[in-house]
This record gives C-alpha cells, structure tokens and sequence, in this order.
C-alpha cells in the first residue's frame, strides 16, 4: 500500500511539473503586436538646367552693344573772317560696353585741318589739330535710350600771316570739357558756342 502510494505521489509532481512548464510556454508566446511602420515616400527636388523648368528671359537694352561715331565741329579762329573755311570736322568712334549691370561710353579720336588763303597782298594759313576723348554711360530699354557723354579735348592752333612785307605768328593751345546728351537716334545733334556735335550709329 505504500509503494502504492509513492507511485501516485511522484505522478501527481510529475504532471503538476508538465502544466507549469506548459503554463510558461504559453506566456513566452503571448507577444505584442506592433503597428505596422509608416512608408516613407521621397519627395523630387528641381535640379539646376532642367528643362522642366521655367527660365528667366533677358530683357533687351537699346544701349546692349551699341556703337558709332561722333562727329565734331569745332570754329577754327578767325578763318571766317578772311573767308577759309570756318570749322574742323572729325569723327570721333565710340562704343558702349556693359560692366556690372551698367552701360558704359568709350572712345576717341583726332581732328586736325590744315587751310592756306593766298592773296595779292600775301598768304594767310591756318593749322589746327585736337584731341578728343569719350567717357560716359547709355541709358535705355528695349525700344528707347539716351546717350550722356563727356568729351574732353585738347588742341592747339597755330595761325602764320605773311602780308606785304609783314610776317606774324599766333599760336594758341588749350582744353575744353562738353557735356552732351544724346537720345539714341541717328543724326541727333548737340551744340554751343563755336561747336556742335552729330550722332552717327552703326546698326
């Protein structure tokens, strides 16, 4: 009876041992279940010189690559009054270039003239010869513009008169600054005292 009875005894642990290992098994397979992850989706950026893209367009400057010639019309001394002709002409290039949004005036050039009077009573010649530079800026849009010039000179003037036995000599040199203005338009014309200038364009 007592044999018998361990045997029941070691049973009841044996299968008391089985229902808690089984009881564990159970709660280690108990896991949470996690939301799924959210998907992530690129967005596209522009990429520079991507045709897809609107471009700015340039806006057209009247003044963009403009250029031409001032000519200048400069009273020679008394050489009206003995009946020569009274003014040198001369022609001077110029060209506007761009420079950091701005339009810019460049050029220069000579003038010179030479004009013999002969008479019975002798000879009376003149010869005058200047320099002339061109700064300044063009300002304008597509269809319209104004050229502001500086032209600052420098000449000299040398008059010889030979006159029934009477010889003189008158030499004369000196500078002088113009400020004209121009609208850009062929044959536009500035002027003063004893000058004047005329606008000539290449295009």
């Amino acid at each position: 009876m007592k044999d018998h009875w361990k045997t029941w005894s070691k049973l009841i642990v044996i299968l008391g041992l089985a229902i808690l290992v089984a009881a564990c098994s159970q709660s280690g397979n108990n896991t949470e279940t996690l939301p799924p992850s959210p998907t992530i989706t690129s967005t596209p950026t522009a990429v520079i010189g991507d045709s897809s893209f609107p471009t700015a367009t340039p806006i057209p400057n009247r003044c963009d690559g403009l250029s031409g010639n001032l000519e200048m019309q400069v009273l020679v001394g008394p050489s009206e009054v003995v009946g020569l002709e009274p003014v040198a002409i001369g022609n001077i290039p110029f060209t506007v270039t761009s420079d950091g949004g701005a339009y810019l005036v460049q050029g220069g050039g000579l003038i010179d003239y030479q004009d013999v009077l002969e008479k019975k009573w002798g000879t009376y010649s003149v010869e005058f010869n200047l320099e002339a530079v061109l700064s300044g800026d063009c300002q304008g849009d597509a269809q319209n513009g104004t050229l502001n010039m500086v032209v600052e000179s420098s000449g000299e003037q040398f008059v010889e008169v030979d006159a029934e036995g009477y010889h003189g000599e008158f030499p004369w040199e000196g500078t002088n600054t113009f400020n004209v203005s121009f609208p850009i338009e062929e044959g536009s014309t500035a002027e003063g005292e004893g000058w004047s200038f005329v606008l000539h364009l290449d295009k």
